[in-house]
């Protein structure tokens, strides 16, 4: 992952405020040595599925609103609160699941260091799902034989740019509304110092 985020470097990508992604060992490491300043949120979803699914199934529904009362609480301090009363609900029956949570809090609850109307699509990597989901809809329909490697990349590539495209006549609800309380933490994360690549890729 630390040449990926390398590579976005080298391309000009410098200012970035949140990398939204899975639990995947060794990224907040990745993301600190190549851009210090961007911070971590740790997908929700994706938490949520994993915590479920290391429960009882008699469990599940109860945890599922426990949680969902962190994750969907009105500020960060409401949000510690509902955990802190998920880690004496649970803590004691499945202490992995609720050690990963009270771990990784800071994590999980990113979100709530941005514009309100941001939330649901900060928490989670629903958004570039969906568009990988597209992607693999789109190479999958054709019923090709691949002479070389090259010509997999070459049809990914092309598939992407179509989907590109259609994402690009979207428009994300709120994104518009907080533009430039967006542009303002980027100058202010930013603008005190010159970033240096630390990582070698």
């Amino acid at each position: 992952m630390g040449g990926v985020l390398g590579e976005l470097w080298q391309r000009g990508l410098r200012r970035v405020l949140l990398f939204v992604t899975d639990g995947l060992p060794g990224l907040p490491e990745a993301i600190r040595r190549v851009y210090p300043q961007a911070e971590w949120q740790r997908c929700v979803v994706h938490g949520v599925r994993w915590s479920l699914s290391q429960v009882r199934a008699r469990d599940r529904g109860l945890l599922a609103e426990d949680l969902r009362r962190v994750y969907g609480a009105e500020s960060r301090e409401e949000a510690l609160g509902a955990l802190e009363e998920v880690k004496a609900a649970w803590g004691s029956r499945y202490p992995g699941v609720v050690g990963l949570w009270v771990q990784d809090s800071g994590a999980f609850l990113r979100f709530y260091g941005y514009p309100k109307v941001l939330w649901p699509y900060l928490r989670s990597t629903n958004l570039m799902e969906r568009f990988i989901r597209e992607v693999r809809r789109g190479t999958k329909v054709r019923d090709h034989k691949f002479p070389k490697e090259e010509a997999v990349y070459k049809l990914l590539y092309l598939e992407s740019e179509r989907q590109e495209g259609r994402w690009a006549e979207r428009k994300l609800k709120g994104f518009s509304e907080v533009k430039e309380v967006l542009e303002k933490m980027l100058q202010e994360r930013y603008a005190p110092r010159t970033q240096t690549l630390t990582h070698n890729s």
